[in-house]
């Protein structure tokens, strides 16, 4: 669980007796969508959430004010979770209560959401995505940068090593075989540069540094580091400029 948790994350807690009013504003304030109550020892009692307070407040009589409400008279229960507890074993409890405390009730040490999550989630299929954008981008490129029929002899020219896997298509071809026929010198200045650019040696340098991370990657070799990343992005990014181009802005 423990790698849900943001780095940066800010958790407050407020203490039994606060006013629902009071609890409310902080939340705005610091974006916080629930805030642990906790007695004046430190011991966790529940949660203050805009679910309880919306939940508690049918309850409060009508000349009463119900910001006035104590926030221990507006909380509800969250399920806790051990720091190295498997994320699995807690989907239900997020679901259910959009948020796990990370602790006991004696010790709270972080706060997972539904929005942490997604974070996480996104983070680790994220590489999958770009890399899936740029293998798909390539080709569609070089599809239509050719007539279909010069395909064959195309990826002959890039591969003369593969003429035994007759019947090649360009969906059948690694990204570094991808490459060595878009980067074969007659078939990039006869075709390719229609659609990539006319700098040959900048197409390259833009598209082989992803074949490395993308082996990492398919391989659980290690994580995508920040460098990475940000390569993949630029690259994903430049196939879709070209893209655009080659459509004509549509």
């Amino acid at each position: 669980m423990s790698q849900l948790v943001p780095d940066d994350q800010d958790m407050m807690t407020v203490m039994v007796g606060t006013t629902a009013g009071s609890a409310l504003d902080l939340m705005e304030e610091r974006g916080f969508d629930l805030l642990p109550v906790t007695t004046a020892g430190g011991r966790v009692v529940g949660a203050f959430t805009y679910r309880s307070f919306a939940r508690g407040a049918r309850f409060i009589r009508r000349q009463d004010d119900p910001l006035s409400a104590p926030v221990d008279d507006l909380i509800e229960e969250l399920q806790f979770a051990r720091p190295s507890q498997d994320v699995s074993d807690v989907l239900g409890f997020l679901e259910a209560g959009g948020a796990v405390l990370i602790g006991d009730e004696d010790r709270l040490l972080a706060i997972v959401t539904c929005a942490d999550l997604s974070r996480f989630l996104w983070e680790r299929t994220r590489p999958f995505v770009l890399l899936r954008d740029i293998e798909l981008g390539v080709p569609d490129l070089m599809r239509s940068s050719c007539a279909a029929g010069q395909i064959a002899a195309l990826i002959s020219a890039g591969l003369p090593s593969e003429s035994d896997r007759g019947g090649l298509r360009l969906e059948d071809l690694t990204l570094g075989e991808l490459l060595s026929v878009l980067l074969q010198p007659e078939s990039f200045g006869r075709f390719f540069r229609s659609g990539f650019g006319a700098n040959r040696e900048l197409v390259r340098a833009t598209l082989t540094p992803v074949i490395d991370i993308r082996n990492k990657e398919f391989h659980f070799r290690d994580e995508v580091s920040g460098d990475e990343m940000r390569i993949l992005v630029s690259v994903a990014t430049w196939l879709r400029r070209k893209v655009m181009i080659r459509d004509g802005g549509r």
